[in-house]
């Protein structure tokens, strides 16, 4: 569902509705469309219009309708709006209050498509949009428990955050920090709940189904060979004040995968971008065919009931 990055492709995503591929050009200005099973571009949204300065695309997300792409744009330092079906743009919605610099990177969405969080990289914050005509509505200030003067800390915090992507039922989001830690966020009221322990380089998150129902976040490190797993709620009270680290799995390399050189040291590290199988996020859970949703429980396959 996304991949990891690296100029001038930056991440993939299949649409819903399709699975046509897409994939956010970081080096250029669109975001390309392959059309499933083939290896031709078909199509690409560009991401300014004529006259505008450079986008610079990175991890986009789709809505679970497949009508809907919204970029995280670092060179202009917001994010875009588009309408698949004819290409436009439908807003252009500066992140990280505004600020110059902010290099919004990472997309999240709702399951139901009504807000849009784009994590803000160096900005420190996560920024809360209208999904529908891309208003602002709130930024998420991921360092304000943070005295860069005493540099006392007083509650949870995330430095330089990345992937942030909203669980499949909409109740949590998990955001990916470079700084070392995973940030957890009440969506329905966008506000920090817990900060747990993350390695360094704190990269790649994304959902996948737990055992007996409900999620867990699997995080991606680029300096260290672990991939850790993370329950939002081991319980299912809905309370994410417990969220914690379920485990880890130690990555090595595969020698068995063709590759042009030799690994030389730090095998399995450098991991960035990561997907869970089966894809059980809204939109995509309803296609899983009986193979692939054996074993889902029913919320789990209509992951907004």
């Amino acid at each position: 569902m996304s991949g990891g990055s690296d100029s001038p492709f930056a991440h993939e995503m299949t649409l819903p509705n399709t699975d046509d591929i897409t994939v956010a050009i970081n080096g250029e200005n669109d975001v390309v469309i392959i059309p499933a099973g083939t290896t031709n571009i078909n199509r690409a949204l560009l991401t300014q219009s004529h006259g505008q300065a450079p986008g610079d695309p990175h991890g986009h997300w789709i809505s679970a309708d497949g009508k809907r792409i919204i970029t995280p744009n670092i060179n202009t330092h917001d994010a875009g709006f588009y309408d698949v079906e004819d290409g436009k743009i439908v807003a252009r919605t500066a992140t990280g209050d505004g600020q110059h610099g902010a290099h919004p990177i990472a997309i999240g969405m709702l399951p139901d498509s009504s807000k849009v969080y784009a994590a803000n990289l160096l900005h420190h914050s996560i920024t809360v949009m209208d999904e529908n005509d891309g208003h602002f509505i709130k930024n998420i200030n991921l360092i304000e428990h943070y005295n860069p003067i005493s540099g006392d800390i007083t509650g949870p915090i995330g430095i330089l955050p990345i992937q942030s992507p909203v669980s499949p039922d909409g109740k949590v989001m998990v955001t990916a920090s470079y700084g070392g830690q995973l940030v957890v966020i009440d969506t329905r009221t966008d506000t920090i709940v817990k900060t747990l322990p993350c390695d360094p380089g704190c990269h790649g998150a994304n959902f996948g189904a737990k055992k007996g129902g409900g999620y867990y976040a699997y995080v991606t490190n680029k300096f260290s060979n672990r991939l850790i797993v993370i329950d939002p709620d081991p319980n299912g009270d809905g309370d994410l004040s417990d969220a914690e680290v379920a485990g880890a799995v130690t990555l090595v390399a595969d020698n068995s995968v063709p590759k042009d050189d030799t690994v030389s040291n730090m095998a399995g590290y450098g991991g960035q971008g990561v997907v869970a199988l089966p894809n059980v996020y809204n939109g995509w859970a309803q296609n899983l065919n009986s193979q692939w949703s054996a074993g889902l429980t029913d919320q789990q396959r209509n992951p907004v009931q």
